[in-house]
């Protein structure tokens, strides 16, 4: 099966990747967006400047702020006609943060994804049940590519309606969860609850946006 893990052979290998796209990623930010450029400059910072991976704490952090002001398209580094696809978040606390996409963004980030199905040691015989949310809020796109790209089958099924997850869980044969920690106890005491435990083929859960504590995982196990 195709493999989605980056090569390099030497530990010394993956730093000398991880630099040359440290460098790239400078470059591109100072020369492709004005914003970038000021925050770069006023900490000091040029593209020839970046030597090793410990230049990685001399640059600016970018914060939600730099998003909210340079609504609706921010730090855009490429031209507009370049942006295939746009998310953003919730919007809870004022407008929403608006993120662009590139096709090389879109395809990089399907990659991304198809890896941790890899470091979860599925296969493509697993049935994702993908129970976030989609739209304009990233996360179920994200894992729908990326279970696609990895060959196993996505079965899209959104967050909530408790009565649909477990139809689906049991007629689908899901045998993998992508959730949040809270869905996925939501969801482990509903079956506990219908007897579904022996009907269901579900053996894995993958967590996401948000935290999940130990008792909370072993809360879940148990169930």
């Amino acid at each position: 099966m195709k493999t989605f893990m980056p090569s390099y052979k030497t530990l010394e290998e993956l730093r000398e990747l991880q630099l040359e796209g440290l460098k790239w990623t400078v470059n591109h930010a100072f020369y492709g967006n004005g914003d970038y450029r000021r925050k770069l400059e006023n900490a000091n910072v040029n593209p020839e400047d970046i030597k090793g991976l410990d230049d990685l704490r001399r640059l600016p952090f970018t914060t939600s702020a730099d998003l909210a002001d340079g609504y609706p398209f921010p730090l855009i580094s490429v031209p507009i006609d370049k942006i295939v696809r746009l998310h953003a978040s919730s919007g809870t606390t004022g407008k929403r943060k608006v993120l662009c996409y590139t096709r090389n963004d879109i395809d990089d980030w399907t990659n991304f994804f198809a890896r941790c199905y890899e470091m979860a040691d599925l296969t493509a015989e697993d049935r994702v049940q993908i129970c976030v949310g989609y739209g304009v809020w990233t996360a179920g796109a994200g894992f729908q590519l990326g279970c696609e790209r990895f060959g196993a089958l996505a079965i899209p099924a959104g967050p909530g309606n408790l009565e649909m997850q477990m139809e689906l869980l049991k007629d689908l044969g899901a045998t993998v969860m992508c959730c949040t920690a809270s869905m996925g106890l939501l969801l482990a005491e509903e079956v506990q609850r219908r007897g579904l435990r022996d009907k269901i083929r579900l053996k894995k859960m993958i967590y996401g946006s948000e935290r999940s504590s130990d008792s909370m995982r072993e809360r879940i196990r148990d169930l």
